[in-house]
This record gives structure tokens, C-alpha cells and sequence, in this order.
């Protein structure tokens, strides 16, 4: 299990997901934005390095808070499968479009930070099964989201994590936890707002 946490503090994760630390700062844009990066994966074996996949991120509208905590109440009352069926039944907030496939973001959520903004997108399906190739994969049931998280700096730039297979775990301390398919967070680099 891996929760996200390589370019983004755990808490800010974590908090970004369960809505705590609402910020009183500058209006944030409210949408349409795009945004391009590029994921970062360790090739898998035989082959040796990393592979760089360009991902477009197109966010149409911020979740509003009511459809926010509707899924967060989900998820504390009846655990992953409430938050999943809250999750899906909220509106489209954009979509994410990698190597030409699109998958329907229904949380978008941002929180600015001293340095610029904390940006979080949850999709209503997994967008990649990282490893799920291999001959020894793990079971893919169960992963049924994906879960991207950036940091811009005021330039707009920046970057984050990904997992591209997911699922929200409901946790005493924080009130989340990110359990990702993927053996390690794959990088986003490169992220910056595109328009």
C-alpha cells in the first residue's frame, strides 16, 4: 500500500481529500482550467528506465462544497463503497486525457497554500493499473478510482503524484487514507496551467 505523499506533504493530501483546513486566501479560478504534465513510470521488466507520458488535465468547474461533503460524510459513515456511490453519482467536474483516453473527474478540489495552490482530482474509474500487466500483478478489484494531486507555485507551475488506480480508505487520525495500486507514487512533473 502506498499512500501519496512524494511531491505533496501527507497532510495536505490527506487534508485536500477529507476537506480539513478550509483557507481563507485570495479567490482561486473557478474553472474551466487545463492543465498539462507529464507522469513519470518506471519501465517494467526486462526493460530498464523510465517512461514519460504526457497528461492532460481539463477541469470544467470546481466541486462545490455541498457535493464535497456529501462524499466525505460517505466515506466516514459507510466507509469506500458510500464514498464511491457519492463519488459517482456527483456531476462531472472535467475529465483527465492520457495517451488519448479520457476519464471523468467528479472531484476537483483547491486549497491555496503560502507558495501558490494544492490542487486535488479524484475520477470515477482507475485511469491506469501501474503493474497490472505483469505476471505476478496483484488483483485489481477493489482499485475503482484514480487520484492525482498537484502543487503550483504562483507561475502556475509545478508538480505532484498520481495514483492511477486508487481506492479512499476511512482513517481515525485524519479521516482518509489513500491506498494506491502502484508499488510506488509515480511522479507528475512538468505540471503547469495550460489556459
Amino acid at each position: 500500500m502506498t499512500v501519496l505523499s512524494a511531491s505533496i506533504p501527507t497532510m495536505v493530501v490527506l487534508g485536500l481529500l477529507a476537506g480539513a483546513g478550509q483557507a481563507t486566501a485570495p479567490a482561486q479560478p473557478l474553472g474551466p482550467e487545463t492543465f498539462d504534465a507529464k507522469v513519470t513510470l518506471e519501465a517494467p521488466p526486462p526493460a530498464v528506465g523510465t517512461v514519460v507520458v504526457p497528461i492532460t488535465i481539463q477541469i470544467d468547474r470546481y466541486t462545490p462544497e455541498h457535493a464535497r461533503t456529501t462524499m466525505t460524510d460517505a466515506l466516514k459513515h459507510n466507509g469506500y463503497p458510500g464514498f464511491l456511490r457519492a463519488l459517482r453519482e456527483a456531476p462531472p467536474a472535467g475529465h483527465v486525457d492520457i495517451n488519448g483516453r479520457k476519464v471523468t473527474i467528479r472531484w476537483a478540489r483547491q486549497m491555496p497554500d503560502e507558495t501558490g495552490r494544492q490542487l486535488s482530482f479524484v475520477t470515477d474509474q482507475p485511469i491506469y493499473f501501474v503493474g497490472g500487466a505483469l505476471k505476478n500483478a496483484k488483483p485489481k478489484a477493489g482499485y475503482e478510482v484514480g487520484v492525482i494531486m498537484l502543487h503550483l507555485d504562483k507561475s502556475a507551475k509545478g508538480e505532484g503524484t498520481l495514483a492511477a488506480a486508487a481506492r479512499v480508505k476511512p482513517y481515525e487520525v485524519t479521516g482518509v487514507q489513500l491506498d494506491d495500486y502502484a508499488e510506488k507514487p509515480v511522479k507528475i512533473t512538468a505540471a503547469a496551467r495550460a489556459k
